[in-house]
């Protein structure tokens, strides 16, 4: 990036998506065929036998509650530390939500805790491959299977990842993915949800027929803001534009990018009639197999860039860099280091060129939202103090990684003292 300014994410969001969307809106024909393509080549690289295209993950997650047949008063487990969303639908759905605890510096389910928690009542569990990070998938399933729990993953922030050589979201009964501008692949909006389930497949399929398509301008206005990120983080422009305004808003205690995407956190009674009654369209599904063809050489980058950090940040004194569960493959999604003096070492990062964030999970087991989840997860409170991201994007050069190495340690040892 020039003058050493390096934005904490760049959107896999290109000029040949641009150009797709383009060429897609000015086509004539039917939208389900593309529709169709895109969900049988996304379910043959993930692995499972179905893919079904919808409108948000949260809304893939309560069609697959709907599908499974959980009903109100059943358990369903998912881990503290997760987007507020995914226990505030099943909620919604009248489900008793158990937030359990993550490993220490993996960032997703404890296998071990998911375990403590079963009860008579449990009926699901929601493994979160959080930050790209795979859960232990192999022994999740086993202690599934011997309880005859329903495991939907989810897999957000993970499309591409692998468990043992296999792909994350193929393991469970249904998977659910999100494909919005900041993931490491976009459809401009809109997910997906993946299972080897017939029935679960053809209720989801049915689901969605019986939707409204989107709406052409929400594309539209979709792609501006596609095409307007690509650009404000382009390294002739970040520099003199979107990073002095992150450095200020640093200084007035705010956080501008954070607030521009981030949305307001709310208790749902029942589902919102928005998240349901439109269905994706051909154009954002077109982008979809455009980024198919890349996701690889992207999540590639992504890889390389992880390990570099992996190595150079191991022994930084004071800082804790990510750990992952055996025979996980991560694509790096995001880099998440901790430190306690989180804060400050953020301040110091960004006067050194390097932004990051915070993020926007919550630990759902200490939540305002949700008094009745109440429960001691400690490796989730520490995460939510102490944890920091660390850019890792595909668009880093070398010269990149090692600006902020230097920039890691120095601030480590501003911080210290």
């Amino acid at each position: 990036m020039a003058l050493g300014k390096i934005p904490r994410f760049s959107p896999s969001f290109s000029s040949a998506e641009l150009l797709t969307v383009m060429a897609s809106l000015t086509r004539r024909g039917d939208e389900r065929a593309v529709i169709s393509q895109f969900e049988h080549e996304f379910a043959c690289y993930i692995g499972t036998r179905h893919a079904t295209m919808v409108p948000s993950a949260r809304y893939g997650f309560h069609l697959i509650l709907r599908g499974l047949g959980l009903k109100p008063g059943d358990e369903v487990i998912v881990p503290a530390l997760t987007y507020w969303a995914i226990p505030a639908m099943a909620v919604a759905a009248g489900l008793k939500v158990v937030p359990v605890d993550i490993g220490p510096h993996t960032h997703v389910m404890d296998p071990a805790a998911f375990q403590a928690a079963i009860t008579k009542d449990t009926r699901a569990v929601v493994p979160t491959h959080l930050f790209g990070t795979p859960c232990d998938m192999p022994r999740i399933m086993e202690i599934a299977q011997q309880k005859g729990i329903h495991v939907i993953e989810d897999t957000a922030q993970a499309t591409g990842a692998r468990v043992r050589g296999r792909r994350a979201g193929s393991f469970g009964h249904a998977s659910y993915f999100t494909f919005g501008l900041t993931k490491n692949m976009t459809t401009l909006s809109g997910a997906m949800v993946t299972t080897d389930d017939d029935s679960l497949g053809e209720f989801l399929h049915a689901e969605m027929a019986s939707a409204s398509p989107a709406p052409v301008l929400r594309a539209l206005k979709e792609t501006m803001v596609g095409s307007a990120m690509m650009m404000a983080t382009h390294p002739l422009i970040y520099p003199f534009t979107v990073h002095p305004m992150v450095v200020l808003g640093n200084r007035l205690g705010k956080d501008p990018i954070h607030e521009r995407f981030g949305e307001e956190e709310r208790r749902y009674d029942t589902i919102p009639t928005h998240y349901q009654r439109s269905r994706p369209r051909a154009v954002q599904a077109a982008v979809g197999l455009k980024q198919l063809t890349r996701i690889e050489k992207l999540n590639g980058a992504r890889i390389a860039n992880g390990r570099f950090l992996d190595e150079h940040l191991a022994n930084v004194p004071g800082l804790g860099v990510p750990t992952y569960p055996p025979g996980t493959e991560p694509i790096y999604m995001s880099f998440v280091v901790h430190h306690q003096r989180r804060d400050a070492l953020a301040t110091a990062l960004r006067t050194r060129g390097v932004d990051t964030t915070i993020g926007y999970m919550s630990n759902c087991a200490q939540h305002p939202l949700f008094p009745e989840l109440r429960r001691d997860c400690p490796n989730t409170a520490m995460a939510m103090r102490e944890l920091l991201h660390i850019p890792v994007h595909p668009n880093l050069t070398r010269k990149d990684l090692t600006h902020m190495v230097e920039a890691v340690r120095a601030a480590c040892l501003e911080v210290r003292e």
